[in-house]
């Protein structure tokens, strides 16, 4: 039972890794930053050790909200959930599992809209 426990917490650490450097590289990219500031409820994103996104507490520093949360602010939007995802037309963007397989999906209207950045490497992800 132990070793089982062990190599399902690997496994959780291992893809919460993984996400957090997507979404770095991600990030970077679109505002064209070294440093992108993130409004988020996630655990994975707020525990993080990472040079990249820094978790800020409000909206008025926040370059982008991931997840579900402040629904009043202004800034980009990029989810979490598939279906929050297809509810929410201001979305730039979604990160989630779907059939067993990890899943992303930006959106070109919206990414022109806030004036982001989309590199080459990004490109098969738009819709």
């Amino acid at each position: 039972m132990k070793k089982i426990l062990i190599v399902f917490f690997s496994a959780v650490m291992l893809f919460a890794s993984a996400k957090i450097e997507l979404f770095e590289k991600l990030f970077s990219t679109l505002f064209q930053k070294p440093v992108v500031y993130v409004l988020t409820n996630n655990w994975d994103i707020k525990e993080a050790h990472s040079k990249v996104l820094k978790v800020v507490k409000n909206c008025k520093k926040a370059d982008i909200i991931i997840g579900d949360t402040e629904k009043n602010c202004t800034k980009p939007r990029f989810l979490l959930d598939y279906y929050e995802f297809k509810k929410d037309k201001n979305a730039i963007g979604a990160f989630y599992w779907r059939k067993g397989r990890p899943q992303l999906r930006l959106r070109k209207n919206e990414l022109k809209k806030y004036h982001l950045y989309i590199s080459k490497e990004f490109e098969d992800f738009l819709e």
